[in-house]
């Protein structure tokens, strides 16, 4: 029992200590296929083919582990992605508006207006139109 105990406990370490970044995939192959091996040595009596056994199932359980943890680690890469392509359009967006207020002002303050006087005018069809001060914008 007590052999078994530390089997678990040697097992759980290596859960917790397989996640190391740069060995990541090969560290948690060797430990997890090693705490299975460990495992099932144990828990056959101190078969070798309990071993065996038992090393197979950690093997699969650190592969199944690692690409979990791939698909977690692209999905995660893709959604910053997405989020850094979004926020450099909405803040292509800004600048944009922020060139155009700045057009449209300067239009504004370069703005004169002129005033012309329209004389008196007889159209073709006898209509006469009185003479008049109109104020025109011009840029």
């Amino acid at each position: 029992m007590k052999n078994i105990i530390i089997s678990l406990l040697f097992a759980v370490a290596c859960f917790l200590f397989s996640g190391c970044g740069t060995l990541r995939e090969p560290a948690s192959d060797v430990l997890l296929t090693g705490a299975g091996a460990t495992i099932g040595y144990e828990a056959s009596g101190k078969k070798i083919g309990g071993a065996a056994i038992g090393a197979g199932v950690g093997y699969v359980a650190s592969k199944i582990t690692n690409g979990q943890m791939n698909a977690a680690l692209t999905d995660a890469e893709q959604r910053g992605y997405d989020r850094a392509m979004n926020q450099a359009v909405k803040q292509q967006y800004w600048i944009i508006q922020a060139q155009q207020r700045r057009e449209n002002s300067a239009e504004e303050n370069d703005a004169r207006y002129i005033t012309v006087t329209l004389p008196e005018t007889v159209l073709p069809d006898g209509t006469v139109i009185k003479p008049t001060t109109t104020t025109l914008r011009a840029q």
